[in-house]
């Protein structure tokens, strides 16, 4: 369904309403949609309520014309409305990648809406100011690629070391490519800028604030994000990290039985509390 969210509309889908489990708000990366997680959803359905959210500017959800707009402040209070406004709460929060250092953010800004957290591949942010400026430049120019020659830039994207570390089942990587080629060069260039990981405030310091259980997943093969995950297990009060064999950074689209049985477990161990 779509709802306008502070005048922006946004795509939403509750894919089961099952009032004896608890759901499950799943945040795609960049260039996704909610549709990247089409695979997961029937096993999902089995232990919990999962409900997928086109981010601002993808899939079937709108953009904005300023790139300030997709700020990590905008976007935590269009999805802090969102889901405390449409969705039963507390519930349990899972992000990918760009999605996961979004979910990341909002666990920090509202905890009261989260049962518990799962962020797969995700990051805290760049400390040095050193960092975030030369990201920030590498995010400007790949903006400026997307919408000069989208097609190209789809080109670089999909052959990056980083995704390259595993095999994806032909059906599921034909759906992926149909998503990313579907998206709109401009408001994915202004993602970039409003949103890149340069510019994401850094919330390394803030860890020890998160209360609720978080579990950590990357793909055994993501050596960088195997390295920020161990990092962010330590900072964590109450968190657990589960590297994942034969996976790189996708790991719901290279081992999509293993991340859901991580989920099952995650979730049913603290449904109650």
């Amino acid at each position: 369904m779509n709802i306008k969210i502070r005048g922006v509309s946004y795509h939403f889908e509750i894919h089961q309403d099952d009032p004896e489990l608890p759901s499950l708000v799943l945040l795609h990366g960049f260039m996704g949609s909610g549709q990247m997680f089409d695979h997961l959803i029937d096993e999902l359905k089995a232990f919990c309520n999962p409900i997928t959210i086109d981010l601002l500017g993808h899939g079937r959800s709108k953009g904005a014309e300023l790139h300030y707009r997709f700020s990590t402040r905008e976007q935590v209070a269009d999805l802090s409305k969102l889901i405390s406004e449409q969705l039963q709460v507390p519930l349990f929060l899972y992000g990918y990648s760009m999605g996961g250092r979004l979910s990341l953010q909002l666990a920090l800004h509202r905890p009261d809406l989260f049962k518990g957290l799962i962020l797969e591949s995700a990051t805290f942010g760049l400390e040095g100011e050193t960092e975030q400026q030369a990201r920030q430049a590498l995010d400007a120019r790949r903006a400026d690629a997307i919408v000069g020659n989208f097609e190209g830039f789809l080109k670089e994207w999909q052959n990056k070391p980083m995704f390259q570390s595993a095999q994806i089942a032909p059906e599921i990587l034909e759906t992926m490519l149909s998503i990313q080629q579907g998206q709109q060069p401009f408001w994915l260039s202004n993602s970039l800028l409003g949103f890149g990981t340069g510019t994401m405030p850094c919330v390394k310091n803030r860890l020890s604030d998160i209360r609720i259980p978080v579990q950590l997943i990357a793909g055994i093969n993501d050596s960088k994000f195997v390295h920020i995950n161990n990092q962010m297990e330590k900072e964590l009060p109450n968190g657990n990290f589960s590297a994942v064999e034969k996976a790189g950074h996708r790991v719901h689209l290279e081992q999509p039985e293993k991340l859901n049985r991580i989920l099952k477990t995650f979730i049913q161990n603290h449904t109650l509390s």
